[in-house]
């Protein structure tokens, strides 16, 4: 079947332009189909055929460029909701540069998707695919420069760019709600900002909208084409924030119907019945993710093992069963290669168990322990507060 389609693609795609034929749509779709099931060395296969039999057409390479941009941040255990929620990868102490290999290969990609979607913008000015992928292109990169180098003034720069292809794009097709996501997030990230970056935000002349920036996306998720199952993700995101948490599930199943291999929609369904405080209900989610990672299912490790035992540890200290939030926060620090990031905040609960049960010494010996490791500054802040004052 595969190789019918491409057959097919090589025998039906333009000369020109930006490419486009049922085929090409199709494989387009598998490749996204693929990078949504976190399937990295599928997708990039199929978009790099994609970008062979149309070499005209910026498709293939964005997209192989946002499949390194995705494998590379769920590496680093950016890919959840939380990263989003609540700031704190956004506030970690460690930066780690990307590899030169990795980071060539991903800018060498954005930029032969730039070239393809200029050159044909200089030919069609209306493109409106063209256009499209033209801020795309300036979007992904804006995300990389944020989330790997942690460059944010480079940042903000592509985005600036990218929200503005995207805004004439919407001005000649009002109909083009693919272009709907990138504005919405761009409205709904500057509005949510802490307020002294809001502050600077808005003297270099940024503005930004909650309603706005949510009513943006929603456009997408009803009437998107490339950009209804990233924008279903964003919305659910967006959703928790807003304490919408019914609608964030609904968005989540949703996603988990049409993406059954990909584990992170279940792990994020158990963090926002975390934040319902139904932590019976997250248990029972996070014990069927450690299950399937315990049975070897494809994909599900993708999810740090150490992770998926904090969070079983969470619900537990959270509902007050010590004994068992001690349990597996032990089980959670016998696994080997532990990160960091996720160490610090193990050592964080178990010494909020150890003060819970009475303990003080030991849990002031795990929050000097949190503190030693440095992550982030929201987890430093805990520990030290309960230095100060014990758990309760």
């Amino acid at each position: 079947m595969h190789a019918l389609l491409l057959w097919l693609l090589a025998a039906s795609s333009p000369a020109l332009g930006v490419e486009s034929s049922p085929a090409l749509a199709e494989l387009e779709e598998q490749g996204r189909s693929h990078l949504y099931n976190l399937e990295y060395e599928d997708a990039r296969l199929v978009f790099s055929s994609l970008a062979e039999l149309a070499p005209h057409s910026p498709v293939g390479p964005y997209y192989e460029a946002t499949t390194i941009w995705m494998e590379e941040l769920a590496r680093r255990g950016g890919m959840n909701g939380s990263t989003f929620r609540t700031g704190r990868y956004w506030s970690e102490n460690r930066h780690e540069p990307p590899a030169p290999q990795l980071d060539q290969e991903f800018k060498d990609l954005v930029a032969d998707a730039v070239k393809r979607a200029e050159a044909t913008l200089a030919r069609e000015p209306g493109n409106t695919d063209a256009l499209y992928f033209r801020g795309a292109a300036e979007g992904v990169l804006s995300a990389y420069y944020a989330m790997i180098e942690r460059s944010y003034y480079s940042s903000y720069k592509a985005g600036k760019r990218a929200k503005k292809y995207h805004e004439q794009l919407l001005e000649a097709d009002p109909e083009y709600t693919d272009a709907c996501l990138l504005l919405g997030i761009y409205e709904y990230t500057v509005a949510t900002l802490p307020r002294t970056l809001r502050f600077v935000a808005f003297l270099i002349g940024i503005a930004g909208s909650h309603e706005k920036g949510l009513e943006l996306v929603r456009k997408a998720v009803e009437g998107g084409d490339r950009t209804r199952w990233a924008a279903r993700l964003s919305l659910a995101v967006m959703e928790q924030r807003e304490k919408k948490y019914r609608r964030s599930l609904a968005v989540l199943r949703e996603l988990e119907a049409a993406f059954p291999k990909n584990p992170l929609f279940p792990f994020e369904r158990g963090s926002v019945h975390m934040l319902r405080k139904y932590w019976s209900t997250a248990r029972r989610v996070f014990d069927e993710v450690r299950r399937n990672q315990a049975a070897g299912k494809p994909y599900f490790d993708a999810i740090e093992p150490s992770l998926v035992l904090l969070k079983i540890a969470e619900s537990h200290l959270f509902a007050k069963n010590f004994r068992r939030a001690d349990d597996n926060l032990r089980r959670a620090l016998e696994i080997p290669d532990i990160p960091d990031y996720i160490k610090a905040v193990i050592f964080l609960r178990r010494g909020m168990v150890s003060d819970a049960t009475g303990h003080r010494d030991r849990a002031r010996a795990d929050y000097r322990r949190t503190l030693t490791l440095n992550v982030d500054k929201l987890t430093n802040k805990r520990a030290r507060r309960y230095l100060a004052k014990p758990y309760r």
